[in-house]
């Protein structure tokens, strides 16, 4: 058993990309951000934290972080790699406060992480990773249509973002990640005479994407918006992928049955743990 850390996002796709598309969708999350990360860097040694454990000359488990404070690691094959996993991202990534990955792994790891920091991990965030090869037939959506987010929409959209985020307990900068994504037309809003709903995609893997940012404002809610904008938004992704895929909330029941009407169904239960003492 050992463990191997890569200097790139290339070269941990080169290396573990197999192992990883055998559950494409339940990898998705490391799959886009080291895909992308790849497109946009040069040779050389990465910021971001790619880790696999090998044993017999296989993969077992992968990790990664991208962002100081997260740590995402994938299903183990066998547990007996997570300690020596645990060790080197204590190592590697002492800022981290959150791990997230596919259950029963991400429990028992977060477990080991947490003890590392002399701490006990908490379960933050209950969730479930959906999987969508063809949108079902709906009826009575309400009208409106689907388009692309543009610079105009820079202020509303940001807003939108910075609600989400709060909803969903995520830290991060909603600017940021609009600057980001906007020109890129990765943001797309359900416009019924105004923009009354928006969703966005995201982590390009060689087959799928990952739907995101699912947000309605409160006072739009209960009118079909979110279920109309990721109908749309998915029919329009399944032109070039062969699957869309996303993340819900456990303890949202009211998200999870809009997906299900959608046609997504589950692939497995994952959870978001904090693995340091607040």
């Amino acid at each position: 058993m050992k463990l191997q850390r890569y200097l790139t996002a290339a070269a941990f796709l080169e290396s573990a990309q197999p192992f990883l598309l055998a559950a494409e969708a339940e990898n998705s999350l490391i799959l886009g951000i080291a895909g992308d990360l790849a497109r946009e860097s040069g040779p050389g040694t990465s910021a971001a934290y790619f880790a696999a454990v090998q044993e017999g000359g296989k993969i077992s488990v992968c990790a990664f972080s991208s962002v100081p404070n997260r740590v995402g690691i994938t299903r183990a094959a066998h547990p007996a790699g997570l300690p020596l996993l645990a060790s080197d991202i204590a190592d590697a990534c002492p800022e981290v406060r959150y791990l997230s990955g596919p259950e029963p792994t991400a429990g028992a790891f977060a477990d080991l992480l947490a003890a590392r920091f002399g701490a006990r991990s908490h379960l933050s965030m209950g969730q479930r990773i959906h999987e969508l090869r063809a949108v079902a037939p709906l009826a009575n959506l309400p009208h409106g249509r689907l388009r692309p987010a543009d610079m105009n929409d820079l202020d509303l959209v940001t807003g939108w973002v910075a609600e989400f985020m709060v909803e969903a307990g995520d830290h991060g900068d909603a600017g940021e990640i609009v600057r980001d994504r906007l020109p890129r037309g990765l943001l797309y809003l359900w416009e019924d005479g105004e923009a009354v709903s928006m969703a966005g995609w995201t982590g390009q893997t060689p087959n799928g994407v990952r739907i995101v940012l699912v947000y309605t404002p409160r006072s739009l809610r209960g009118r079909g918006y979110a279920t109309a904008c990721v109908a749309a938004l998915s029919t329009r992704m399944l032109q070039s992928n062969r699957y869309c895929c996303l993340y819900t909330d456990l303890a949202n029941p009211t998200s999870n049955a809009i997906y299900h009407r959608i046609g997504y169904r589950p692939v497995c239960d994952a959870a978001m743990y904090s693995v340091r003492d607040i």
